[in-house]
């Protein structure tokens, strides 16, 4: 047992930025469903109002505008919007880096979360809750979509390729058509169209280099660091004996400043031809050696 919560802990230590997210929002949820089940069957009390967004309960609980994306309400939600984060990353780290990624996942949610409460106090809709990652990943490929719309991606299970505008259009039209069918309220789906159009024009805004929302965002770093400290476990302290010396090795450095540089070089020039390929022919064309590189690279 202890080597495999050992395993869980070293895959978060060293996934990407996607990965963490995908953790929290899981032990997140799970640990609201059992402490919400143990209030609602010994004091028929739900937690909705204390970590959930809604427009009649905002005031006092503003804090849900930044605790409902971590929160999902139930298994089958969780699992089809952290099957979408991961792949969103995948598609999303082609062109950029972890950091945007957490950026834009933040940020549409909170520009979607933000649209809910408007739209909920402007219809009277004050009883519906808003959970889940889904703006944030909404945000993620609706920046990717304006960014290169004409990029080419495969959807499971079908056998072709298409433009990811696609994607994006057959996402926007089955929200759309929940509504019609009344399976879905109308806040939701103005809350995933604001996260989706918040993704779509700060991108362009991103791509000019003004990231002016950015510094909203703290460092993914700061918040690894606050969970290493109740994920890491004591190391074994190393005892010296007198009488040993000890000699401090120094890692040397084999190239020039000007190796360095011509390495750089080469590697930007490699990248800028994935990058044609993947804009002509689709991400799938590349060869394995080709993802590796392209996926190494952006870490």
């Amino acid at each position: 047992m202890d080597n495999f919560i050992d395993k869980l802990i070293d895959y978060y230590k060293r996934g990407t930025e996607g990965i963490k997210i995908i953790y929290i929002c899981i032990i997140s949820s799970v640990i609201f469903w059992i402490i919400n089940f143990i209030t609602i069957k010994l004091l028929d009390f739900p937690l909705d109002s204390f970590v959930l967004l809604s427009a009649r309960y905002f005031i006092p609980f503003v804090w849900t505008i930044l605790t409902f994306p971590l929160i999902q309400s139930n298994f089958l939600e969780l699992l089809f919007t952290m099957i979408m984060l991961y792949f969103t990353e995948k598609i999303f780290r082609i062109y950029f880096n972890g950091k945007s990624l957490v950026k834009f996942f933040f940020l549409g949610n909170i520009a979607g979360g933000v649209l809910f409460l408007l739209f909920s106090f402007l219809t009277g809709q004050t009883w519906v809750f808003l959970n889940g990652a889904a703006l944030g990943v909404y945000s993620s490929i609706f920046a990717v979509i304006s960014y290169n719309p004409k990029m080419r991606i495969t959807l499971f299970p079908l056998p072709i390729q298409f433009p990811i505008y696609v994607l994006g259009l057959i996402l926007i039209g089955l929200d759309f058509f929940s509504i019609i069918n009344r399976n879905q309220v109308v806040g939701l789906f103005v809350a995933r169209l604001g996260a989706a159009a918040f993704g779509y024009f700060y991108m362009k805004s991103f791509q000019r280099g003004n990231d002016f929302l950015g510094k909203l965002v703290p460092d993914f770093d700061v918040i690894h660091k606050i969970v290493s400290i109740f994920t890491s476990r004591p190391k074994p302290r190393l005892r010296v004996k007198k009488g040993t010396s000890q000699q401090k090795e120094h890692p040397t450095r084999n190239q020039t400043d000007s190796g360095f540089n011509t390495n750089d070089v080469k590697r930007q020039e490699q990248i800028n031809k994935i990058l044609d390929k993947i804009s002509k022919s689709g991400y799938d064309s590349l060869t394995k050696e080709e993802k590796d590189f392209l996926f190494n690279s952006s870490k």
